[in-house]
């Protein structure tokens, strides 16, 4: 249901609807570009994002991109439970802040002591 909501949220929101359309092209185009000889159209595919009825792309060019539009859905969803998760434990003072919280819940990214999280390196 939050994911429902968020998904309304960002399609009632012109700027996050284009700025989620434009991410996700980004994707589908660099997935495809580093897995095949051939470029695939990246107009074809901000068109087949918008609607799937409309874009030049081929059958196997459209399963990819439904691929990779799912992939990319459900990062989304990971990510904001994460956000979430990691706002309430700093509210109920649970972690200390984000680095304590990947260190836990994300130990891959775990921050070195005394350095700052990159700029959308840590959820």
């Amino acid at each position: 249901m939050l994911m429902q909501e968020l998904d309304r949220m960002i399609q009632e929101e012109p700027y996050l609807s284009a700025m989620a359309t434009a991410d996700k092209r980004k994707y589908i185009v660099s997935k495809w570009n580093t897995s095949h000889g051939e470029p695939i159209d990246e107009d074809a595919v901000a068109l087949f994002l918008c609607d799937e009825s409309r874009g030049e792309l081929t059958e196997e060019q459209r399963a990819f991109a439904k691929e990779r539009r799912a992939e990319f859905e459900h990062c989304n969803q990971i990510a904001v439970y994460r956000l979430l998760q990691c706002g309430e434990m700093m509210r109920r003072h649970l972690v200390s802040g984000p680095a304590e919280y990947c260190r836990i819940f994300l130990p891959q990214c775990t921050v070195p002591c005394g350095r700052r999280i990159p700029l959308c390196g840590g959820l």
